[in-house]
This record gives structure tokens, sequence and C-alpha cells, in this order.
């Protein structure tokens, strides 16, 4: 089991964006010390909700400050994007970091944002798909062409080449199950964030897609399969209700950014219209119980023990800087997991290596001695 943490870059009420960037570069570096396997940024424009508008750019400034720790991305918004200028700040990054990268990407939702970049929000499943394709092109061959129905290249390479050879690994946002399914079928890595999904729902979309995966061929196992969900770990019910308060006030500044109903795309209308009326109802007693994995050290050990065994993950993601917590709150939930949490599934894991390693085969001499025993 790996783990990481997630950055989302909110400006809050009496904090400055630079006080967000520099403290959240302090935080990676104390979650590579604390041995955390991967940091993800978030991209945003236009609004406090998340002011990281190049989390590459970022990340380079985390390759400088750590040593270990992978440097994720949850989620580049390609539609956002110039898929040329995108591959070569992905290789820069992966060159810096020496290969520590993996690149989340989505098709973003915020009408804001696409207006912001004058980018039609109906064009955006087509140029999310297009600079996906260039994107793998651009990072895997040293000359390429293309020819889709927004963008057009003939001999094109791109430098610097990546550190990563075909460069780092892409894994898309996933949430519908008809996306599970299909990624499977073709063997894609998927990076998830499913808030407030019921248990149920989330087990036939992990089904569908390791189900797609061992129908056409791929070895799960070789797979990361990540999961992200807001983390408050601790003790005290003073400090449990602060962070779920704190993960309820993030979730409704979430229903103010969602497309309303006539800036959505037609075919998304009513899933938005019932996130926003899900959050608009949603109470501090269901944060606590639906909203993520708040609680003592053991009791976020059998949450994730739990998604483990229901879902097959292997990669836990916590939002432990949740947007609004006190930063020291936060800054003691995350030393918390790192000292209790990780290191439980870290025993685990070597547990289960020791029990895998063949024994070590007798020398010649102790199976003479053997078989002189049985003999005699």
């Amino acid at each position: 089991m790996k783990f990481g943490i997630m950055n989302l870059f909110p400006v809050n009420e009496g904090t400055s964006d630079h006080q967000v960037l520099r403290e959240t570069l302090d935080e990676i570096q104390l979650a590579d010390e604390l041995g955390f396997d991967s940091i993800w940024l978030a991209e945003h424009h236009f609004s406090k909700y998340g002011i990281l508008g190049s989390p590459i750019n970022f990340g380079m400034a985390v390759a400088e400050r750590t040593k270990r720790i992978t440097i994720g991305t949850a989620v580049l918004v390609l539609p956002l994007h110039h898929p040329l200028r995108l591959a070569e700040d992905i290789a820069a990054l992966d060159v810096l970091s020496g290969g520590r990268v993996s690149i989340g990407v989505g098709r973003g939702y915020q009408p804001s944002e696409f207006a912001g970049f004058g980018v039609p929000l109906e064009e955006s499943k087509q140029r999310y798909q297009e600079t996906l394709e260039i994107l793998r092109l651009a990072l895997s061959q040293e000359n390429f062409s293309y020819h889709g129905e927004i963008f057009h290249y003939d001999n094109v390479t791109t430098y610097p080449r990546p550190f990563t050879p075909g460069g780092p690994p892409i894994l898309q946002g996933t949430v519908s199950p008809d996306s599970f399914r299909e990624r499977g079928a073709v063997g894609e890595s998927i990076i998830t964030s499913p808030n407030f999904t019921p248990l149920g729902i989330m087990q036939k979309n992990f089904s569908l897609y390791q189900q797609a995966m061992r129908d056409n061929g791929f070895d799960i196992t070789t797979y990361d399969l990540p999961f992200m969900q807001q983390v408050w770990c601790g003790d005290g019910e003073a400090g449990l209700r602060q962070a779920a308060q704190a993960a309820m006030q993030y979730y409704k500044s979430v229903g103010k950014v969602i497309p309303g109903s006539e800036e959505a795309i037609e075919k998304e209308r009513s899933y938005y219209a019932a996130v926003a009326k899900n959050i608009e109802l949603l109470t501090l007693e269901q944060t606590l119980t639906h909203g993520g994995n708040f609680g003592s050290a053991q009791q976020v050990i059998d949450t994730i023990e739990m998604l483990r065994e229901q879902l097959g993950i292997n990669h836990y993601i916590g939002w432990l800087r949740i947007p609004t917590l006190d930063r020291a709150a936060a800054l003691r939930s995350m030393e918390e997991f790192a000292g209790k949490v990780i290191p439980h599934f870290r025993a685990q894991s070597q547990a289960h290596a020791q029990r895998q390693a063949p024994s070590p085969s007798p020398s010649p001499s102790q199976s003479q001695d053997k078989a002189a025993a049985v003999v005699g």
C-alpha cells in the first residue's frame, strides 16, 4: 500500500496567496521527510477555491525541495492546455525530479475556467481526447504526426525528452461506470475521488474496471489503483468535529463552482443537478459518516483496510490539509497518520514479502547430512 497527500491550494479568510503557496511547499517537504510516497497537486483557475493554475511549474519547486516523493497532478485540465507545450513542461519536470512524476488528467467541469480561456465547454470531450493522444505520442516518440478535428501536427519532436522511458505514467480521472469499464478494457490507469459515493456503487465501478482488465489480458496487480478522500487522524471529539466541519464547508464551496443547469453540457445536467442538491442538504453527521475518513489512527486504518478489501485499492491519497481546517491541526493529523497508519501497512507488506520469499536451498553438506540421517 502506498500513501499520498492531496493539495487543493484554497485561499481562506485570513490567508494570502503567498502564504498558501509557501506553506504548502513546506508541508510537501514535511510529507517527504515523514515517509509519504506521493503528493498530488490540483489545477484550478480564476477563484480562491484553488489558486494553483500550473501544477507542473509548482512541481519544479517540489522537485528541488524533496528527495524521494512522487510528484503527481490531480488533475491537469487537459482541454485548457496546448498539448505540445504541456508535453514539454511534463518532460522537464520528469527530468528535474529524476523520474518522480505521475500525471493525473481530467476533462474539467467549471464553466468559468473554460470561459476565462475562451475554450467552448461543448468542445471539452474532443479537446480532452486529442490532447491526451498527443501527450502520449510526444512523450513516447521522438518524431510524430497527428491529425485530429482540432490539432494538426507533422513531424514534430518535443524537448527535453523525458527522463522516464516512454514518459511518466498518465492516470485518467474516472467517475462513471462506463468510464471504469472502458478504461479497464484498454488497460488505462485511473485515479478517482468518489466523495459521498455509496460503497456499493464504488464496488461496482472498481469491479467493472478490474474485470475489464482481466478480460482483455491486463495484469491488474502491476497497476497503481489510487483512491482519494479527505482524512483527519487523531484523538478527541473536538478535533474530530472540527475536521468534519471543515470538510463540510469545503463540500459547500464545491456547490458554488459546479455548472448550473444552463451552463452544463446537456447530457450532464441531471448529474450536476443531483450533486448540487446533495450538497445543499448535507449535514455535519453525514459528513462524519460518509464525507471522508475521520477518527483515531485505528479507525483510519480500519477504513483503509476495508477499502483495500472491498475495492482492491493499493494507493491511498489523503486530503489531510482539508480547506479551512486549522493548519496546526492538519499538521498534527499528518504526523499522526505518518507515525501510526503508514507503519501499520508497511509492517504488513514486510511480513507478506517474508512469507513469499523462497526458503534458502540447503548447502551440499547439509543435504548429505540429511540423507545420512534418513538412511541411518
